[in-house]
């Protein structure tokens, strides 16, 4: 019987261990729900209207159809 609940507790701590692993430093703070449609992110830049012409003018190639 003794060996029974030496054995129980080391898999307990084992599965205790695992549990704590999971709460890497790098997981803390992070979103854990969403909401559906609604970007919640950093704000984007605006390009200037020099990156813009740039990007019409690779975009317009593509567009042969």
């Amino acid at each position: 019987m003794k060996t029974i609940s030496k054995n129980l507790f080391y898999s307990c701590m084992v599965l205790f261990s695992f549990t704590l692993y999971g709460c890497k430093k790098e997981e803390q703070g992070r979103p854990l729900s969403y909401n559906k449609g609604v970007y919640e992110g950093a704000p984007d830049s605006t390009l200037d209207e020099n990156s813009v012409f740039i990007l019409k003018q690779r975009t317009s190639g593509q567009s042969w159809y």
